[in-house]
């Protein structure tokens, strides 16, 4: 039953065990073929002595600590699964003298059913399932959980990636509950019908193995519970068939253990991600009994030389003399073991709902090689404005987005998730009828609209698509009547039954600031004519805004919220400029929240051409899946940038204006005085600079305490987006969409001094515009919780939200 691997060429072949592999491994330590003597069995391609790291997986089983095993690194979103369509007459059932395996038959065309298959994270690609078997006592160590770490057995779905390039395991412990495991019992009586008619022909006259009597009697007297034939023995399955995923585990709620591997049985290759379930599989004792009876207890018929005739019987098991199939846990030696949890850090729940679970995470492309900077980069500053430290005029520092800005890294590839809008009251946007004069309609539903978004940075380029797939509008939409110069569908659909797929786009390029920021120098699509820029706020934030300053302005934060990098949440809002009602009342035009994953490029593809399928758009209103750097409409210069316009803006184009050469005048006199002067100014500049570090650091912790005192916040201190909704519109006083500096000041009172004051304002509004928007309110309060939590840890400050109310009734 395990797989025993051979290198063929370049590749390694999967050999699926059965009866008749022989005894060229054991468990037992007589003969020189136990686990301690694995590493020098003779076999091509034999791993078991570990590769020291060359590739940077490693040998299995390993023990799970106690630090890990109560702790949560993330959640288990980044999973999925996908049951297959196997009946119970389309598997086949096996037992050999190391184990019991179940794997779909193999049809007379060659073809096979599916048993299923998973995707995992940091993995593009899907994994199929192959087989499932299992060994007695488990072969990982999980600490302070079964006896002493260790369960009665442990449960292997072996899955392979499907550009056959690695495996997977899917893997619980078993352990002994109060009842029956009813889909489990299905699969004991394959084997016992298997057992059966093995020892009909080879009885049992005394006990086989007397050692391994320890864990369960091998004896003539053990009776199969269902002594039937095979054919007759179908009665016993129902309709239908398996769902690995779904059937095996007992808890409803479960997290995984995941870890780079290996084989556990020889030759121990290093090719497997091993995903763990961190709760146990509960079967009755009954069934553990029978169990161990048909793994420990394997007869296997030896035939005379026609083929036909049983000569012998012999007890064949390479169990240990504890009744052992497994493996000893090897050494970590530096691998990370991680524990996603079914609601762990990672998960991001709001007011709009949870993550969308991904498919899987993406891997990232190769880095572009960057060429040589083109230009001259001199420093051209006084010899009094010393410049060398200024990354501007460095020649050695790369223009390259990645290289001024790593997060740019992360934020590159395909994301697919959910986009959410609501109307300016904050309630959430369905059908309205489509209009020239109101430029923000859809007639089609936006509480939750699926959207794509293909992100690629090459070199100083960046490009975006963002796409967005809508459904159908519902049959009451499509009874109202239709008011004059509008309509209720778009393209040449049809109400109710086709849904729609509209598309933006933004390029850009790096600067000369060299600071990571993008100018958005090219828009199309609903951003069309806009101009902005996008610009990292840290390592885990972006911002970006993007207007024509006469018809609309649209302004988004986007922050990763999950360790790995792989999932982002957004909002953001959309004004428009126009002395039309209702937008010359309100500007703003609507808001949004959005949640997004990272997946391959094939998956992208796939799912986006699902959504259009699902949502049934017409072929003429879908938008092509384009790969990395393109434009949607490629053919088409008045749709997408031309070489030249990139080239017009590119600093890899153009001359920087950060240079002219120094002139050093003066003799030694001049130098150290200059000298003395240098290292007053440092001297004094280190003081400023702890200076305002000390009041950036007062006025934070300000504004937090002014926040808290108006607001609740969760346990772990923060806001919903529907609470840093609420919390703008309070300090937005004029209700305009925008704070003023006098609402800021007016919220915040005589709680800080105006030179405090200015600084803070300062540093909330990003883009330095005067005012702060929705999207910079929002990156400055990601920060809030981090110093509520440190001013209750420092000086036992805890926010007293009452504290408004109780004035006003002091004051009655």
């Amino acid at each position: 039953m395990k797989l025993h691997w051979s290198l063929a060429g370049a590749s390694l072949l999967a050999v699926v065990d059965g009866a008749g592999i022989g005894n060229f491994f054991t468990y037992y330590d007589a003969g020189g073929l136990g686990p301690d003597r694995w590493p020098f069995l003779d076999m091509e391609g034999n791993e078991c002595g570990g590769m020291g790291g060359a590739t940077g997986y490693g040998q299995s089983p390993v023990t799970i600590s106690q630090a890990v095993e109560s702790t949560c690194d993330t959640d288990k979103a980044a999973y999925s699964f996908t049951g297959g369509d196997c009946t119970w007459n389309d598997l086949k059932f096996s037992l050999s003298n190391n184990g019991a395996k179940v794997e779909p038959k193999v049809n007379d065309d060659g073809t096979t059913c599916s048993f299923g298959s998973m995707n995992i994270p940091h993995t593009p690609n899907k994994f199929n399932a192959l087989q499932f078997h299992i060994h007695t006592y488990s072969e990982h160590e999980i600490e302070g959980k079964g006896d002493r770490g260790f369960f009665p057995a442990e449960l292997h779905v072996v899955h392979q990636e499907e550009t056959k390039e690695s495996y997977a395991v899917f893997g619980t412990m078993i352990d002994v509950g109060d009842t029956a495991h009813p889909v489990f019992e299905y699969f004991l009586r394959g084997w016992e019908l298997l057992a059966t008619s093995v020892a009909e022909s080879c009885p049992v006259t005394s006990a086989l193995y007397a050692a391994v009597q320890q864990k369960v009697t091998c004896s003539a007297t053990y009776q199969f519970p269902y002594n039937q034939s095979v054919q007759d023995g179908v009665a016993f399955f129902p309709e239908g068939g398996p769902n690995l995923y779904e059937d095996l585990p007992t808890a409803s709620e479960w997290g995984v253990y995941t870890y780079k591997g290996g084989l556990t049985t020889p030759g121990c290759n290093e090719i497997v991600n091993w995903n763990l379930l961190d709760e146990a599989m509960l079967i009755s004792q009954e069934q553990m009994d029978r169990l161990d009876y048909l793994i420990l207890c394997f007869v296997q018929p030896t035939l005379a030389s026609d083929g036909t005739t049983v000569e012998s019987c012999v007890h064949n098991t390479v169990a240990s003399e504890s009744g052992s199939t497994s493996r000893p846990p090897q050494p970590l030696l530096g691998r990370k073991v991680t524990h996603r949890c079914p609601n762990g850090p990672g998960v991001v729940i709001n007011d709009v709902g949870v993550l969308p679970p991904p498919g899987q995470d993406f891997v990232k492309p190769s880095a572009i090689e960057e060429p040589a900077n083109t230009g001259s980069n001199k420093c051209t500053k006084t010899l009094f404005e010393d410049c060398s430290d200024d990354p501007r005029y460095d020649p050695k520092v790369s223009l390259n987005l990645k290289s001024t800005a790593p997060s740019w890294t992360d934020a590159e590839g395909y994301w697919v998730g959910t986009r959410r809008v609501y109307n300016n009251q904050g309630s959430q946007l369905m059908e309205t009828f489509a209009s020239d004069k109101f430029k923000n309609t859809m007639p089609y539903p936006q509480d939750e609209v699926k959207m794509f978004v293909n992100r690629t940075i090459m070199q100083t380029r960046y490009f975006e698509h963002i796409y967005q797939v809508f459904k159908p509008a519902s049959l009451t939409f499509c009874t109202f009547a239709v008011p004059e110069e509008s309509s209720n569908v778009l393209g040449n659909g049809e109400c109710g039954k086709n849904g729609y797929a509209t598309v933006g786009e933004r390029f850009g390029t790096a600067t000369f600031e060299k600071d990571g920021t993008v100018d958005v120098f090219f828009t199309t699509g609903r951003y069309a004519g806009g101009k902005g820029k996008a610009i990292t706020v840290d390592d885990d934030t972006f911002y970006y805004k993007i207007g024509d300053d006469n018809s609309f302005e649209y302004s988004e934060t986007e922050s990763f919220n999950n360790p790995a990098k792989t999932r982002v949440a957004g909002s953001g809002q959309y004004f428009i400029i126009s002395d039309v009602l209702p937008y010359s009342a309100n500007p703003l035009a609507e808001s949004f929240t959005y949640e997004l994953y990272q997946v391959s490029e094939e998956t992208f593809k796939e799912q986006l051409a699902a959504a259009y399928a699902d949502d049934n758009v017409l072929p003429e209103d879908q938008k092509p899946a384009i790969s990395s750097g393109n434009c949607i409409d490629i053919s088409s210069d008045a749709t997408c940038p031309s070489e030249a316009m990139f080239q017009s803006v590119d600093p890899l184009s153009n001359s920087t204006p950060y240079e002219q050469d120094p002139s050093v005048k003066g003799g030694w006199i001049a130098f150290f005085v200059i000298l003395g002067v240098l290292v007053l100014v440092g001297i004094l500049y280190v003081w400023h600079v702890h200076r305002i570090n000390q009041q950036a650091d007062r006025y934070k912790h300000q504004f937090a305490r002014r926040i808290a005192e108006t607001i609740n916040m969760d346990h772990d201190k923060k806001l919903s987006a529907k609470g840093l909704e609420q919390e703008f519109k309070t300090i937005d006083s004029d209700g305009n969409g925008v704070i003023t500096k006098e609402e800021f000041y007016r919220f915040m009172g005589d709680r800080v001094s105006e030179q405090d004051f200015n600084v803070m304002f300062a540093a909330i509004d990003i883009d330095h515009s005067g005012s702060i928007d929705f999207a910079e309110f929002c990156a400055f309060m990601a920060q809030i919780g981090a110093i509520l939590t440190e001013e209750e840890e420092r000086t036992g400050y805890k926010p007293s939200r009452a504290g408004p109310a109780k004035d006003e009734e002091a004051g009655n």
